[in-house]
Formats: C-alpha cells, structure tokens, sequence
C-alpha cells in the first residue's frame, strides 16, 4: 500500500508559499546561503526538497556560465509552480516530483546539491543521504541547512495553536525546528556518505506584512491548513489576530522583522 504523503499540500497552499514564504524567509536564506560559500562557475545543480524552486533560482542566478539544474520534490503542486517559475537564460531546468529516497536521475549525475530545510521531514534520513550521495559524483558537494532552533516566531504560533486546535497543531507548527542537534545531524550526513565539517550558523530574518491577511496566508500555508480551515472563518480570524499580538514585538512600522538561526554544512561525496 502506498503511505499518504502528508506533505502534498493544496494548490492553494503551495501558492502562499511561493507568494509568501519564499520572499519573506526560503529566498533570503538561499541567498545568505549561497553568500556563506563558493560557487564555481558552471555546475550540474541538485536542489532537493526544492519546493517551488527558491534554492535552484537563486543558484542559476550566480552560475556565470551554461548549467544543468534539476529539482526534486515530494510535493506535486510544489513543482507545478516550480516549472512555471523556471527562469529564462543561458542555464537549462528540469523539475521530478518525486521521493528523495528515489530520484530519477542517473548515478554520478551531479557535482553540486542542495538541500534547504529538507532533511529533517526525511522519515529515513540515512536513505535519503545515501540517495543523494548516489547522485553526486565523487568529490560532489552538498550544502544542506536544518533549523538551529525553534524561532520566536513559531513559539507563539505553537502556543496559540495548542489553545486553539490541539497539542497535534502544536507540534506540527515547529515541526521543522526541534530537530537541530548539530552533532546528530552530521553525524549522519558522515554516515550518509560525505566528509562533513562542523557547520557554520547563519541567521536570516523572516520578514513579512503585519496585517491579518497576510498572516492568515501565512499560517494556512502549512500542513495545518485543513485543521485551521474546518474552525472557520470566525474562529480562524481570532486565531490569527493572537498570533499578530503575540508577536508585536518584532514589529517595526508595517513589517514584522523576526530572526531565525540555522545550521549550515557543507560535506564532500566520498
């Protein structure tokens, strides 16, 4: 029997991610990424977990010559949006939806893969290193950064939650960001097949309007969608206006400002 996926998200989700999670948070992380190593010139390109394809756009941008760039990812309506975002230019694409313990590109493909806030949805984290490994050839590189903590930001969304849906709710809000023991987590990026070092830290901020509609987008971009939608629009309502409250502190005139802190290694396919 085929698992559900629970990451396949709505059209309509997968839509404010682009339109909102991508610039208020996954764009500049790529970009602050991307400033925290080299790059060649030219490079066969993996981004895995691409999601809309943040990670490999922002890459082509600073390819100075002709490359291949492929995306991978789980999530369906991820990709759509992914292939009508792709970029015109010198560089060619390619988008799979498909599981990263089984990608559909041949052994040794690439020299450069990306994996931006995937690794800890992994259910079998060993697999998806081992996958990826396949993929690269060696002396490949792979830069990959997991949450370092759970931010401000989502603490409040948590909380809220909690109150307002259930401890379920709750736990998917920071799913994302408990797992973060650097020590754990390349221990089995080593034991996935590459020579890691210890990570640097990079802190990017999530900058997004502080109004209501912005917020709603925000919060039912999420594997919590359906739960947030069955309250209703009432309920939904009062669920964000907490939230907004909660986070007042980061706001600065129209915008909320918020920090986040993530772990960035880079390991070498042996």
């Amino acid at each position: 029997m085929t698992p559900t996926n629970q990451f396949d998200l709505s059209s309509a989700a997968a839509a404010a991610y682009e339109n909102h999670k991508v610039p208020a948070i996954f764009g500049p992380m790529a970009e602050a990424t991307l400033d925290a190593i080299t790059l060649p010139a030219s490079a066969r390109v993996l981004d895995v977990a691409c999601g809309t394809g943040a990670v490999a756009r922002a890459v082509s941008r600073r390819l100075t010559q002709a490359s291949h760039l492929s995306g991978a990812d789980l999530n369906h309506a991820m990709i759509e949006i992914a292939r009508s975002n792709t970029p015109d230019g010198i560089h060619s694409f390619d988008w799979a939806a498909a599981s990263v313990e089984n990608m559909p590109y041949a052994s040794g493909t690439f020299d450069l893969a990306f994996c931006q806030q995937g690794l800890q949805f992994f259910p079998d984290k060993g697999a998806a290193l081992a996958e990826i490994r396949r993929c690269l050839q060696p002396g490949g590189r792979l830069i990959l950064t997991t949450w370092a903590a759970i931010p401000p930001f989502f603490e409040v969304v948590r909380d809220v939650l909690h109150r307002h849906l259930s401890p379920e709710a709750a736990g998917i809000a920071v799913r994302p960001f408990v797992w973060n023991d650097s020590d754990e987590i390349r221990s089995i990026i080593s034991a996935g097949g590459f020579d890691c070092a210890d990570p640097k830290k990079l802190q990017v901020f999530r900058r997004m309007p502080a109004d209501v509609a912005s917020m709603r987008e925000e919060i039912l971009a999420t594997p919590n969608e359906p739960a947030l939608r069955a309250v209703g629009d009432t309920h939904l309502d009062a669920i964000v206006e907490e939230i907004l409250a909660g986070v007042s502190q980061f706001r600065s005139q129209d915008t909320l400002v918020m920090p986040q802190t993530t772990h960035l290694f880079e390991g070498v396919a042996i």
